[in-house]
């Protein structure tokens, strides 16, 4: 099971004077603070999906229902949004998709640390995108590319390498011999993603997407062992205790499970208690409320919404 690659954002950056953009103030003086809002209800669920939305009936039909503003009104909205220059208005004439050179460089700043980034060629308004690390989609379906970070250094090696020999080096030589580690990260994720729902239940996408993120900051097997000492813990969140023990690692310079085994061995060893394992809204409770909150726990331990 492949680790799921996030597309969108959590936050994104949003300026304390949009209200004195030219744009935006006509939206606003067309529309008032309807007007407005939607705008920057549009910008929210751009930014959750990506850097660009797909605009049809569909989307169009249950935007309205979101936002709680009659169909009507948010077409004229969403239209002068369009002419006056907030959303690209060739894009969404040929495609059907709102988005901006604007919204494309924040994203792409936002993301520039991901070890891959996903590209439709069809929507971009920008070019600077080198410095990140892209997954090009000419047609939506095919041309993806999985090049790693390492293996894409080693190919611009190899390619300089090459300019230097003869031109009629063989393709073949092109073979990336990196792409074996990223089967194994894959495969380990996919161990990870198992052992939750074996343990904890059935795991949504955000939940397996933050583990995904884990896995990005730290190491699968580092996160591995982590949600193993979480699960025996049974926590309230099991997301963030398990963040809250991968800090604590970090803090004392663990990296690996050996590391983790000994930080462990030093534990036992000491008359410390490992309270920084523990994030702070789990620390212990004085006994007769941890005993209760213990008997709760034994009981619904199997709730999958223990875990949100």
């Amino acid at each position: 099971m492949a680790r799921p690659q996030k597309r969108g954002l959590d936050y994104f950056p949003l300026d304390v004077d949009i209200d004195q953009d030219d744009k935006i103030q006509l939206v606003e003086a067309l529309h008032g603070m309807t007007g407005f809002s939607v705008v920057i209800k549009l910008l929210m669920r751009i930014y959750k999906e990506g850097y660009y939305y797909e605009w049809g009936e569909m989307e169009h039909l249950l935007f309205s229902r979101r936002v709680n503003v009659d169909i009507n009104t948010l077409t004229k909205i969403v239209n002068d949004c369009i002419k006056y220059g907030i959303f690209n208005k060739d894009i969404y004439e040929t495609y059907k998709v709102l988005t901006s050179a604007g919204i494309q460089e924040r994203y792409f700043e936002a993301t520039k640390r991901r070890k891959n980034v996903t590209v439709v060629n069809q929507y971009m308004l920008i070019n600077d995108v080198k410095k990140i690390n892209v997954d090009i989609n000419g047609d939506i379906c095919d041309m993806m590319s999985t090049l790693t970070p390492q293996s894409k250094v080693k190919e611009s090696k190899e390619e300089e390498s090459k300019q230097q020999e003869t031109k009629e080096a063989p393709k073949s030589e092109k073979k990336v011999p990196e792409q074996k580690p990223v089967v194994v990260v894959d495969q380990s994720f996919g161990e990870l993603i198992s052992f939750y729902e074996q343990n904890v239940g059935l795991i949504s996408p955000h939940v397996s997407q933050e583990f995904g993120f884990l896995v990005d900051d730290y190491n699968s097997e580092l996160v591995f062992c982590a949600l193993k000492k979480s699960v025996e813990a049974r926590p309230k969140n099991l997301i963030r205790y398990t963040q809250g023990i991968l800090k604590n690692w970090a803090n004392h310079n663990v990296k690996t499970v050996e590391d983790v085994q000994k930080l462990d061995e030093l534990a036992k060893t000491s008359n410390v208690a490992r309270v920084p394992v523990i994030p702070v809204y789990e620390r212990s409770e004085p006994d007769g409320v941890t005993s209760k909150r213990n008997e709760q726990n034994t009981s619904t331990f199997g709730d999958v919404q223990h875990y949100s």
